[in-house]
């Protein structure tokens, strides 16, 4: 990774005029960026920003953009209200070291398809705050193009609810092959597969067919399961093939919704 100039603003508004303006690269913790030869003109370092958080503001539960997964994991806030759910989503990623780096900002921003925070947060109905954008629906923002320059400033979740999440991979602290989450939030339930390889999906004919109720039947999680297979579109790549992808799906969707319920 090769930088021209370094800047370090201390207001967000500067920092995204930077951004925009000046063209400059959002760097929060780097560790993506640094796997790249392009030469970075300016970098705009958002560490002076207090955006490490994990805070209850009365209706939502915010994460700062600056926020390490490492927090994410070891939060009491959050394993009060979500349980073992972001322990278990970013837990295994890599190692303790990378996990004290890697940032929520980063990993929303970059919309990465293999991150299992970014499935997380889709099964929450989480949001998305853009500094001079306002909120915006996580589905959204990962669905839309994004042609203009942007600044996460943080991420809002529900107060709390029940969700689960289950994973496989080659080996711990691999890049996941798939990815499950499943959430019972705001009355409905919510059934995310990400890591297909392609970005997180939420799956509508599997909340579907868990609907409204709590406590579904076991017959109930078993057609979601099926369903979310049968609609999430999966390809090859070089961790695992599609024909393998769709048969392991139906177990890990099952997985999530029981740690759900636990």
């Amino acid at each position: 990774m090769e930088i021209g100039n370094l800047a370090r603003p201390t207001d967000l508004d500067a920092a995204l005029e930077l951004i925009r303006k000046e063209r400059g690269v959002a760097v929060g913790g780097g560790l993506w960026l640094r796997m790249s030869s392009k030469p970075m003109g300016l970098a705009v370092d958002l560490g002076g920003l207090g955006l490490d958080y994990i805070r209850d503001s009365g209706g939502d539960i915010e994460i700062g953009a600056m926020t390490p997964f490492r927090r994410l994991e070891t939060s009491a806030l959050l394993a009060e209200r979500f349980g073992a759910f972001f322990r278990d989503a970013v837990g295994g990623v890599v190692g303790v070291q990378f996990r004290n780096m890697a940032t929520v900002g980063g990993t929303v921003a970059g919309r990465y398809a293999f991150a299992g925070l970014n499935a997380a947060l889709l099964a929450l109905g989480a949001k998305v705050v853009l500094r001079g954008e306002g909120t915006k629906d996580f589905a959204s923002f990962l669905s839309e193009p994004r042609n203009e320059s942007f600044l996460v400033e943080k991420v809002l979740l529900p107060s709390g609810c029940r969700a689960g999440y289950a994973s496989v991979g080659l080996t711990e602290g691999d890049f996941r092959i798939l990815i499950a989450a499943a959430a019972f939030v705001g009355g409905s339930w919510r059934v995310v597969v990400g890591a297909r390889p392609g970005a997180a999906r939420l799956c509508d004919t599997a909340t579907k067919e868990l609907g409204s109720d709590a406590k579904p039947s076991g017959a109930a999680i078993e057609k979601a399961a099926v369903a979310a297979a049968a609609e999430a579109a999966f390809a090859d790549d070089l961790r695992s093939s599609a024909e393998y992808r769709r048969e392991v799906c139906p177990v890990l969707v099952r997985r999530a919704v029981s740690e759900a319920l636990k």
